[in-house]
């Protein structure tokens, strides 16, 4: 427990730091945190060091290249060719490769390079990125503490326990309302502090990202139940790996920016 403690204060430290540090910090961090998980996530294969799983990573820098250049318009074009460059090194690679390693090259770019690439783009919100970006920690982590809190005293339903045996329909529940009540605060308190209506919105953007959050859990769990793996890496010690303390970020990020684009308005 005080190794996940202290493990977890200097990731907040990092996550504070590069949060203030504004736009490049961010990319950087995200770009991080995207070349870590799509590491972990091949090396479940055993691919991590393959053509393929290098075609990912260059994908990867590919797309970022264009968040930063702001050039996104291009993405019709991006996911095309990202398909046809795999399976052009999945036919090079054929003796040294299976078809699933190149569903998990894709994999690690539409799972995980593009969604987490969302902790970017949050942050540089237009006025209001910074106070978005604190709704992923309440979609995701805040709203675990309560599921947990909330399972361990009155869990009594199992959630999927083919995929995850410890969660429960009532945790789950708490999770989801432990988050709305918290983002409903937090907009109330801001739209004090900075005068602009964020009660309604940050509930509604709290509510949709931790029921999201559930299921990014889960699909990282599932993964992992698929190759007999309990953790991703141990590089967070006594959290296990990227994937397994930002599985949730990868469903969150996107619901809180496409909730920042549509609810701005109403700030």
């Amino acid at each position: 427990m005080r190794t996940r403690i202290i493990s977890g204060a200097v990731l907040t430290l990092i996550l504070v730091g590069a949060i203030a540090g504004g736009r490049i910090t961010m990319f950087i961090l995200a770009l991080g945190i995207t070349c870590g998980g799509m590491y972990e996530l091949y090396k479940t294969t055993g691919m991590h060091k393959s053509p393929l799983a290098v075609t990912g990573y260059v994908l990867a820098a590919v797309y970022y290249a264009m968040l930063w250049f702001d050039k996104l318009g291009y993405m019709q074009y991006y996911c095309v060719a990202s398909g046809l460059m795999v399976m052009f090194m999945y036919v090079v690679s054929f003796n040294h490769a299976k078809a699933e390693n190149a569903a998990f090259a894709l994999l690690g770019i539409y799972y995980v390079a593009i969604p987490l690439s969302f902790l970017y783009r949050v942050r540089i919100i237009e006025d209001y990125g910074i106070y978005f970006f604190i709704l992923l920690f309440v979609c995701s982590w805040i709203a675990d503490t309560f599921a947990y809190f909330t399972g361990v005293n009155i869990g009594k339903h199992k959630f999927l326990p083919h995929l995850s045996p410890k969660k429960s329909i009532e945790g789950a529940i708490g999770g989801v309302l432990g988050a709305t009540i918290i983002g409903l605060i937090y907009g109330i308190v801001l739209g004090n502090c900075i005068h602009i209506k964020a009660a309604l919105p940050f509930a509604i953007i709290s509510f949709c990202g931790a029921i999201l959050s559930i299921f990014g859990d889960l699909a990282a769990s599932a993964i992992k139940r698929n190759f007999g793996i309990k953790d991703y890496s141990n590089l967070i010690p006594g959290h296990g790996g990227i994937l397994d303390r930002f599985d949730s970020m990868i469903f969150v990020g996107p619901v809180v920016y496409a909730g920042a684009m549509i609810l701005m308005p109403l700030l």
